[in-house]
């Protein structure tokens, strides 16, 4: 996936989960927050000092949080003027009328209208000691009725008597008819944490009731204005889903500007780069970190260009080096043609005179020396033809022990252990396999310390002949490479022996490798067995 895909993937994935989340919370669990930190709030009350209370701080408390509070101490209530009430002079004493959800609930075409000694008869329902809700007033023959409340028919008194006392308070609170609708139905002086719904089931409020310091403690809230507000904050998610992917937007814009496009090109740098197409100057101003990446791939592509000019310079004089060698190399084989040629006309004479092995020896390996020569010579000239095999059944061992005959003078203290092998006849051409075997028989002596062992092996019908010295391992990253033309591990030296060799298994097919081994390095090669 591209870099511009995968951000504006990022960027969506990022947008969705937040509106999922805002939306999710927003809608769930914003209003049960609310109401749960709302109770937190209304329970910190700090206008009762000791017994005493701050009615200046009672008022704030009222204000700030939008509660009505009741007091209630020694059967009284201790705010009583936070209601509208009369106070009812009975045969039987004092009686505390509370009409705030009497006149809420009031249907008549008469206004109500209550003074000081007027008469008054009353049938009302006792909330608290001494304390009633009216359901029917009448005064001066006019019959008043609380529609809600005048079917009730338990805890009903008649008071009858002279008013005394009219209260109408000060600041009029909106809870108050629902306060005191919620007296009927709950025992509010019972520490509590409690919802209530009016008898309509329209409204909610949050009922707690709190002893401090001998008071009881009922604080009244409406979570109306919750209600009220809470589409508007549907609304204000909604405005803010919107503008927050508009930003979005605009933030991928920006980012795919000053981030995705300078990465992108710097992607088509290094492309260029890798075709060795080597910039020469860059297109980027800012000094930050793609800036900074950009000066680093500028001066890499610099340097790798040096490298690959200074490479190209060394891979022509190492060619030039090469050419120059494999000229002295033909023109050796040119020169040693003529002493060849004389060494086998000296040595066929004294084999007439006098059949020794050694003269033998020398007489044959002078000619093989100059066989190699001409064919060297040949196949330079014809470098695309192929090696021309001469292939015949011959025996191995014979081989070896006429190689190890040739070398014996050069093989000096060194013990070759050949008492593992088998007479094997195998197939190829002998005169080139020997040249093989005594190539690597030369690498041997000149690495091995004390011991050579030369053994074989049958497997799946093939011959397998191993080669072992206890000279030290090559290195892994070589193994392969001691093959190679002019390839030596010793400094200044180059080889053509091994390289020859494996020209020579090549044309034959024959499998072959070096590995390290516990003695020291092991040689290895399959021959085909003979008929």
């Amino acid at each position: 996936m591209k870099l511009r895909n995968k951000l504006i993937l990022i960027l969506s994935l990022v947008l969705l989960i937040f509106l999922f989340l805002e939306g999710f919370f927003g809608n769930l669990y914003f209003e049960k927050y609310f109401r749960y930190s709302k109770v937190l709030q209304l329970e910190k009350i700090d206008f009762i000092n000791g017994d005493q209370v701050d009615y200046d701080k009672l008022k704030n408390y009222e204000k700030t949080q939008n509660a009505l509070v009741m007091i209630y101490k020694d059967d009284k209530i201790v705010n009583l003027e936070n209601f509208y009430y009369i106070k009812v002079k009975t045969k039987t004493g004092d009686a505390f009328v509370l009409l705030d959800a009497f006149l809420d609930n009031l249907y008549s075409n008469t206004p109500l209208k209550i003074e000081n000694r007027d008469l008054v008869e009353i049938t009302a329902i006792k909330v608290l000691d001494n304390y009633y809700l009216p359901t029917t007033l009448i005064k001066n023959n006019d019959v008043f009725k609380d529609y809600k409340f005048s079917y009730r028919s338990k805890n009903i008194y008649n008071i009858d008597g002279r008013v005394e006392e009219v209260n109408t308070p000060y600041t009029q609170s909106s809870l108050g008819d629902d306060f005191l609708e919620s007296l009927l139905t709950i025992d509010v002086l019972n520490p509590q944490k409690k919802k209530y719904k009016d008898v309509d089931g329209d409204d909610e409020f949050q009922l707690i009731t709190l002893n401090r310091n001998g008071y009881k403690v009922v604080i009244f809230y409406s979570f109306e204005n919750i209600k009220d507000i809470f589409p508007s904050l549907k609304l204000y998610f909604y405005m803010k889903a919107i503008i927050i992917i508009l930003l979005t937007m605009l933030i991928g814009i920006v980012l795919e500007k000053i981030i995705v496009n300078p990465i992108v090109n710097l992607s088509k740098v290094s492309e260029k780069i890798a075709n060795l197409n080597f910039i020469k100057e860059i297109d980027y101003k800012s000094k930050d970190e793609i800036g900074t990446l950009y000066k680093d791939i500028f001066k890499m592509s610099e340097k790798l260009e040096n490298i690959i000019e200074l490479y190209k310079g060394k891979v022509s004089r190492n060619k030039e080096a090469q050419i120059k060698l494999e000229e002295s190399i033909k023109l050796f084989m040119h020169e040693v043609k003529t002493p060849l040629s004389a060494i086998i006309g000296f040595s066929d004479m004294l084999l007439e005179d006098e059949h020794t092995e050694e003269i033998a020896i020398i007489n044959s390996e002078s000619k093989r020396i100059l066989k190699m020569a001409n064919t060297l010579l040949e196949e330079n000239r014809h470098s695309q033809s192929e090696m021309i095999l001469n292939k015949k059944t011959f025996s191995l061992i014979s081989l070896i022990e006429l190689s190890l005959k040739i070398l014996e003078t050069e093989s000096g203290h060194i013990n070759i252990d050949i008492s593992h092998l088998k007479n094997m006849l195998i197939y190829g051409d002998r005169e080139k396999l020997e040249q093989v075997i005594l190539n690597i028989l030369k690498n041997a002596l000149e690495y091995a310390k004390s011991e050579i062992k030369i053994y074989i092996e049958e497997c799946n019908g093939e011959v397998v002949l191993f080669l072992e010295n206890d000279g030290p391992h090559i290195l892994e990253n070589n193994l392969d490479k001691v093959w190679n033309k002019f390839f030596s591990s010793n400094s200044g030296d180059r080889g053509l022996g091994l390289y020859i060799s494996s020209e020579i298994l090549d044309a034959h097919g024959f499998n072959y490798g070096v590995e390290n081994s516990d003695l020291g390095v092991r040689f290895f090669i399959v021959l085909k067995k003979g008929i």
